[in-house]
């Protein structure tokens, strides 16, 4: 088994494998009634409010007919709307998918007929774009219920006003709804989140009660804080909104403060204003909010704890970020995991937080595995392999990618590639798609990109394979530069001191930036195409 880090953390935290979401937050309703459970610009909920507001919508849900297994989809930003409908999707057994409103028509429609819902929570309009049209053409199969208030929302076409809906729900008695949630199991599937679909089609992974609840007990245990306020801005339909930040939070007794969208300048506001004590992003997101016009030190006084994942930091980033918290670190995760299974411990120090993403903590186990399946030492590079009590069920309608996604012997594979150091911490090297053969040399982008993330005049970098006929293969490397930009030949040099020779990039594009996923990773496939139309 790979060393523990034996953190405390004083909430009390029953077995994770014996209760809901919503146990939770009854439990806590009962302990803390009054405490802050989640706000955003302009409403605040206590643990008793929040309660009583996931009781109307559940009744609501009961009302429309919603039965157990039952999808409910809602199209939001980050904030009350999508944690009320989640959390009372959950309650009364179903299954909730978060839509993100930066989805284009086709791709919301995308979704909608693979999960089939009885119920869409949207709002007509999500600031200058209209939703009307896309909601009035859903199928007549499915209740559509508005999100805007009745004022502002006039237009029968858009659907149930929520306020009409929650009105509905007075006809499900008490003890009808409490005999749902008691039917409620932990092991049954409560939350759908597709993949980014960076390499192909976008699967669903099915994640249950006690997949959120475990892994989020696990992260109170390795990242604690008091008191316990996080900050969430990430898109609804990603992992690391509803579990890394919102569960963490509530299923701790927390408070998840929510602003509708990443944007520097209200992050900070949100941190000092809400006295924010755990800020956690991906690393362009850190990178853009300190380098805002608006960035002061003293915004940030109230954070206890730092961590990014997605993606590595560079170097740079690091030891910025250094300066801001007594604590900063890094873990590992996949939507599959629900959860970091790995994290860098509270003392790590720069090499650490810069070249790993921390070691397994219990109960979860880490190995990487060859081809064939069999267990490598460490210093050698295959698949990462986990295996964990808090992973997702399965992929939604996927039978073969789902038996596809684990071994024989009950190895979770997770399709990235990389090592384990003699101190049993995870060196990720790259995604299995992501690698490519350049002259029969296996080449792992990430090794190059944080090679070149040294240097001082790189910002961003992102490194891809592009087809080539004579090596089969290339690296292309896109690079983002700092006020003083480096010439080719100056990276070319300074990674001549770092790398193999085969594993310099052959071309090197500047851009102003990057593309970038919903979530805030580099769009690789994006990259590819603009490679082929750059000459």
């Amino acid at each position: 088994m790979n060393p523990v880090h034996p953190m405390q953390h004083d909430n009390p935290h029953p077995d994770p494998g014996t209760d809901g979401l919503h146990d939770r937050i009854q439990a806590w309703a009962r302990m803390r009634p009054r405490a802050e459970a989640a706000v955003e610009p302009g409403r605040r909920l206590t643990y008793a409010a929040l309660r009583d507001a996931i009781d109307a919508c559940a009744a609501g849900m009961m009302a429309a007919g919603v039965q157990r297994s039952d999808r409910v989809a809602t199209l939001a930003v980050p904030g009350l709307d999508f944690l009320v409908t989640f959390l009372a999707t959950a309650a009364i057994g179903g299954i909730w998918v978060g839509l993100n409103p930066r989805y284009t028509e086709p791709e919301l429609d995308a979704v909608i007929a693979r999960i089939e819902p009885r119920l869409v929570f949207a709002p007509a309009a999500i600031g200058v774009r209209s939703y009307r049209q896309w909601m009035a053409a859903l199928p007549a199969s499915i209740s559509v219920i508005d999100l805007l208030d009745a004022a502002a929302s006039a237009d029968a076409s858009q659907g149930m006003p929520f306020a009409a809906f929650v009105a509905s729900g007075k006809s499900i008695g008490r003890a009808q709804r409490e005999k749902r949630y008691a039917e409620t199991r932990a092991a049954d599937p409560c939350l759908i989140v597709f993949t980014s679909g960076s390499t192909g089609v976008p699967k669903g992974a099915m994640i249950s009660h006690a997949a959120l609840v475990g892994a989020s007990t696990v992260q109170l245990r390795i990242w604690p804080a008091h008191p316990l306020r996080v900050l969430d801005n990430l898109p609804i339909n990603h992992i690391g909104c509803v579990g890394d930040l919102c569960c963490y939070a509530l299923v701790g007794g927390g408070t998840v403060v929510f602003t509708p969208s990443f944007d520097p300048d209200a992050s900070l506001a949100a941190i000092r204003d809400e006295q924010v004590t755990v800020w956690g992003q991906v690393p362009t997101m850190f990178q853009l909010t300190l380098d805002a016009p608006g960035f002061d030190l003293t915004l940030l006084a109230s954070l206890q704890r730092i961590f990014w994942g997605g993606a590595h930091a560079p170097p740079q980033l690091v030891a910025r970020l250094r300066r801001f918290a007594p604590r900063i670190a890094t873990s590992y995760s996949q939507t599959e995991t629900v959860g970091s299974v790995t994290f860098t411990p509270a003392n790590a120090g720069l090499a650490l937080l810069q070249q790993t993403v921390g070691r397994a903590v219990d109960p979860y186990q880490v190995r990487i595995a060859d081809a064939e399946g069999r267990s490598l030492q460490s210093g050698e590079d295959g698949e990462v392999q986990v295996r964990t009590p808090f992973g997702m069920t399965g992929y939604w309608r996927d039978p073969q990618a789902t038996a596809a996604a684990t071994t024989t012997d009950g190895w979770q594979r997770t399709g990235d590639i990389g090592t384990l150091t003699p101190e049993g911490d995870l060196r990720l090297l790259g995604r299995v798609h992501d690698v490519f053969k350049s002259g029969g040399y296996n080449i792992y982008p990430p090794e190059i990109e944080a090679a070149l993330a040294t240097h001082p005049g790189v910002d961003q970098v992102a490194v891809v394979g592009f087809p080539d006929p004579l090596y089969g293969s290339v690296a292309v490397a896109f690079v983002v530069a700092t006020a003083s930009a480096p010439s080719v030949e100056a990276l070319r040099a300074h990674l001549r001191e770092r790398l193999a020779n085969y594993k310099i990039p052959k071309r090197f594009i500047f851009v102003d930036a990057l593309p970038r996923l919903a979530v805030g990773k580099v769009d690789k496939r994006a990259l590819q195409a603009q490679a082929g139309a750059t000459p």
